[in-house]
C-alpha cells in the first residue's frame, strides 16, 4: 500500500471508529466488562434541569436525536471507507465530505448547546474537534491529489537505525519503571488504610492510588477491630485543597468518642 493511501485509510478509519464507538456509548452507557459508558441520559437530564426543564422528555428527546445524528456521520464515514478500501478516490472524496459535513454542523450544534447550558469546557474540546475536521478533510483531499508511489522503507532513511534502536531502549526503561512502580503500589489500592490521630479522637486515613469503596470498607472494619473502645460519630473527606494528588488521592477524617460505659 502506497503512503498517500495508508494515510487516507488512517484518516477515514479513525473518524469510522470515532462515531462508531460513539454510538455504541450511547447504546451501552451503563458499566460492563471492558466497557465503561458514560451516562448520557442523567448528563442531558442535568443539563435540562439547569434551564428549568425538568420533565426527562426533554432529555429523552435530545439524547435520541443526537444518537441518530451520530448514527447517520457513522454510516456516511463507512460508506466513505469502503471506497477508499475499493481505491474509488472520487466517490471516497465525495462520501468523505459529506461525512465531514455532517459531523462538523454535528459539533457546531454541540458548540451551541455548551454556551447555552454554560459547559466551556465541552465547548473548548467540541471547537477543536470542528478544527480537527477541518484539517482531516484538507489533508485527505490534498492526499487524493499526491502521485501513487511506494512508500519510502523505513531502515534506508538516513539515521532510521539509531531511532529505532533508541526507541526500544527507551521503551524498555519505561516498560520497567512502570513495572516496579505498579509492583510496589498496585497491593496498596485494596489493602486497610492506616489511622493517624491528628488531634484527639481526630483519625487521618491517607487513601492511596487506586484505592476503591472496598478499601474504605475494609479500611473502617479494620479501625473498629482496633478501636473497640471507640464509637464513630462522623466522617469527612478533605477538601480538595488537601487532596494533592487530585483523582487519584483522597483524606478521610474519622471523628470518634469514648464508648459509654454502662454500670
Amino acid at each position: 500500500m502506497n503512503a498517500p493511501r495508508l494515510l487516507r485509510s488512517s484518516i477515514v478509519g479513525f473518524w469510522t471508529l470515532f462515531w462508531g464507538l460513539s454510538v455504541v456509548d450511547k447504546v451501552v452507557p451503563d458499566v460492563h466488562p471492558f466497557w465503561v459508558g458514560k451516562d448520557f441520559f442523567a448528563l442531558f437530564v442535568k443539563f435540562f434541569a439547569s434551564l428549568g426543564l425538568k420533565d426527562p422528555l426533554f432529555a429523552t428527546v435530545a439524547l435520541a436525536g443526537v444518537s441518530g445524528l451520530e448514527a447517520l456521520s457513522f454510516v456516511l464515514y463507512l460508506i466513505a471507507a469502503m471506497h477508499v478500501v475499493r481505491q474509488d478516490q472520487d466517490r471516497a472524496n465525495t462520501w468523505f465530505f459529506r461525512a465531514v459535513s455532517g459531523s462538523m454542523t454535528l459539533f457546531a450544534l454541540f458548540s451551541i448547546a455548551d454556551q447555552t447550558f454554560g459547559d466551556r469546557f465541552q465547548l473548548l474540546e467540541h471547537g477543536l474537534f470542528w478544527l480537527v475536521l477541518l484539517a482531516s478533510w484538507g489533508m485527505f483531499r490534498m492526499l487524493s491529489q499526491h502521485p501513487a508511489g511506494a512508500a519510502p522503507s523505513l531502515m534506508s532513511t538516513p539515521g532510521a537505525r539509531l531511532a529505532v534502536g533508541t526507541g526500544v531502549a527507551l521503551t524498555m526503561v519505561a516498560t520497567w519503571s512502570i513495572r516496579s512502580f505498579s509492583h510496589d503500589t498496585m497491593h496498596l489500592g485494596t489493602a486497610p488504610v492506616e489511622a493517624i490521630e491528628v488531634v484527639e479522637d481526630v483519625w487521618k486515613f491517607d487513601f492511596p492510588f487506586l484505592a476503591d469503596k472496598d478499601t474504605w470498607e475494609a479500611t473502617v472494619d479494620k479501625f473498629k477491630t482496633l478501636h473497640p473502645e471507640l464509637d464513630i460519630t462522623y466522617m469527612y473527606t478533605g477538601p480538595s485543597e488537601l487532596n494533592t494528588k487530585k483523582k487519584t488521592h483522597l483524606l478521610l477524617y474519622v471523628f470518634t468518642r469514648e464508648k459509654a460505659t454502662i454500670e
